[in-house]
């Protein structure tokens, strides 16, 4: 698996209506420094969130949450998570694609296309996660990609479909994927004990949210219990 090219954008304008309801704006401490990239996150606003402005986001962040789980947003006074945005490519396996595709909230998947691409090559071990890959199904599958190849018509949509069927769940496939600061925060507290490494494991998915700009404070935040 891989995690790539994550881009983050919306800080300001989030911090910005977080303060709407109280009409709070005067307190507002954060600023926006030039563009830079942190790490692996290129981030076009680069934020510096103030002490007043973090304190009334992990504040609302704790009222958003009923449990010490955090696992389920209670009510809606951190939707101002939802303003911050994130972009990023996953390269994941089809059994973690089917996990993640649970969080359909704000959203967005452009994936790589086995309906076009699928069977225009032959397939090696890399394509598969951490290689794993029965040699004799290989050959299996690189005999159906050459038929794919060789045919037309009605044989080569139903060697397509086959070849779909016959594909292992490691299979890997690479989609560019949207979503809010909410939907990984709430994934992170749901997967980060998972038993699938891709999750929870060193270099997994909630690796990846905790290392978000300011994401470690937001975690603490949603792990405290308000009663």
């Amino acid at each position: 698996m891989k995690i790539e090219r994550t881009e983050i954008f919306g800080y300001m304008a989030g911090l910005r209506g977080m303060r709407n309801a109280g009409e709070s704006w005067a307190k507002s401490d954060s600023y926006s420094c030039s563009t830079q990239r942190v790490v692996d996150i290129y981030a076009p606003e680069l934020i510096i969130i103030g002490p007043n402005d973090l304190k009334l986001a992990c504040k609302l962040i704790k009222a958003g949450y009923f449990d010490d789980s955090a696992a389920e947003a209670n009510r809606g006074e951190n939707k101002f998570l939802r303003f911050i945005e994130i972009w990023v490519d996953f390269v994941l396996s089809l059994a973690i694609w089917a996990e993640l595709d649970t969080y359909c909230v704000g959203k967005v998947r452009n994936s790589c296309s086995t309906m076009y691409k699928l069977g225009t090559r032959d397939l090696t071990p890399d394509d598969f996660q951490d290689r794993r890959i029965a040699p004799e199904w290989l050959v299996h599958l690189n005999e159906m990609c050459a038929k794919y190849r060789s045919t037309q018509g009605a044989e080569h949509v139903q060697i397509l479909h086959d070849l779909k069927m016959d594909l292992p769940s490691g299979y890997l496939l690479r989609s560019t994927y949207h979503c809010s600061y909410e939907t990984v925060l709430k994934m992170y507290f749901e997967r980060r004990n998972h038993r699938m490494k891709e999750w929870s494991g060193k270099g997994g998915i909630c690796e990846w949210i905790a290392s978000l700009p300011y994401m470690e404070q937001f975690i603490e935040a949603a792990e405290t219990r308000t009663g």
